[in-house]
């Protein structure tokens, strides 16, 4: 599938090119026609991608990956076409834009600035360093998500240790034979439960910083990652990775961004002064070092005592089948939807048994949205943390 993505790609292109010249180039006919081609490739790729995070074959998330950098690939040679840029460049410099829609000035515009930051406007070595970047960023890209479809590991702890986590919770957790000690997953739902309840600060603070260690590949991705965006804006002319990603955002310099920062600490500062030392007195002693792996217990402390909050109470009350109907209900309600509930087996389009999927259409005319899947509870191979994904975008469902 995605050799035959990466075709669809070369033939609309080459077809683009061998029918328009700089001199005859429009919006129409050279913006308006990648854009469908970009649909088009994207309403399969968004699906190929999406198994990098949900799928329970260790051997498909890496198939999923590999296809990915080969899609994006695609796209960076694409963007490195001088032939393809002297068209959207031309149609960039004698566009009345003042006579275009919003929205298509902004994409114009956005198709010329992904040509510049490809390195189509630079020259010689700078040019050809500024691709050797760009292709080892996908690379490094595709390798960083992979790894978070990883297993995380376990922080093993004797039962007296997880005092706090429930005993429902605590037994629910593998358990080792050998050493009798239980295993808690260092997903995110999982180290969570642990720094809100767990009553031990040694067991907070281990599971806190092995939290922070999981995933030890990506360190040197990441640094690698971040001198290369840094190097590359350099080439294109920026001070920074931050200035050349801050032209297309609403505060326009780095600078900008440090001055709401600094007028809201100015206001906010005061504000959690004042419960950081409420939280620290109801430590034990009152007033004793207050560390990042205290903070969710001794807030929840304080919930309870003070303010009679029990979120384990409460989480009785919403069991997730009647809380998630019950929360489409209200969207129905406040935007004026229908939402039903679809039966649907493992090969119509679903990843897991455990996936439920919801058609989503307009009240009054019938018009169909589009679908939604919801795949809420946790697993070995899934992306371990709340997150949302687009599959297919509509105007493919509905093609």
């Amino acid at each position: 599938m995605a050799v035959d993505l990466i075709n669809r790609i070369q033939t609309a292109t080459k077809q683009l090119l061998d029918k328009v010249s700089p001199r005859d180039a429009t919006f129409e006919n050279v913006v308006l026609s990648m854009a469908n081609t970009d649909n088009d490739v994207k309403s399969k790729v968004q699906f190929l991608a999406f198994f990098q995070a949900v799928s329970p074959s260790l051997e498909l998330r890496q198939e999923s990956s590999v296809a990915v950098s080969m899609v994006d690939t695609a796209y960076l040679e694409l963007f490195q076409d001088e032939n393809l840029f002297a068209l959207v460049d031309a149609v960039y410099e004698n566009c009345d834009a003042s006579q275009m829609e919003i929205e298509d000035r902004k994409f114009l515009s956005k198709i010329h600035s992904t040509f510049i930051d490809n390195g189509l406007g630079l020259k010689g070595e700078h040019k050809k360093r500024s691709g050797e970047i760009s292709k080892r960023l996908v690379e490094l890209r595709v390798a960083f998500t992979g790894n978070l479809s990883l297993d995380p590991g376990y922080m093993w702890k004797d039962e007296e240790d997880l005092e706090g986590l429930g005993a429902d919770r605590i037994q629910a957790l593998p358990l080792c034979p050998s050493t009798g000690h239980r295993g808690v997953p260092l997903k995110k739902t999982f180290v969570n439960a642990v720094l809100s309840s767990c009553v031990r600060s040694e067991t907070r603070k281990e599971a806190f910083l092995q939290s922070q260690e999981i995933f030890p590949e990506n360190i040197k991705i990441f640094k690698e990652i971040v001198t290369l965006r840094d190097e590359r804006a350099r080439l294109l002319g920026f001070e920074s990775y931050a200035h050349q990603q801050a032209r297309s955002k609403l505060l326009k310099s780095p600078r900008e961004v440090e001055y709401m920062l600094e007028e809201l600490s100015m206001h906010l500062l005061p504000i959690s002064q004042a419960e950081l030392e409420a939280l620290q007195h109801a430590k034990d002693p009152p007033g004793s070092p207050f560390y990042l792996w205290d903070f969710d217990y001794y807030h929840n402390k304080m919930l309870r005592d003070n303010y009679q909050v029990d979120h384990d109470l409460i989480a009785e009350y919403f069991p997730a089948k009647i809380t998630i109907q019950h929360m489409l209900g209200i969207f129905e309600s406040i935007f004026g939807l229908e939402i039903q509930n679809l039966e649907c087996t493992q090969g119509d389009d679903i990843w897991h048994p455990e996936v439920k999927v919801c058609s989503v259409h307009d009240r009054d005319s019938s018009t169909f949205f589009g679908y939604l899947y919801l795949d809420i509870y946790p697993r070995d191979g899934k992306f371990n943390h709340a997150a949302n994904f687009n599959i297919f975008p509509v105007c493919g469902v509905l093609a």
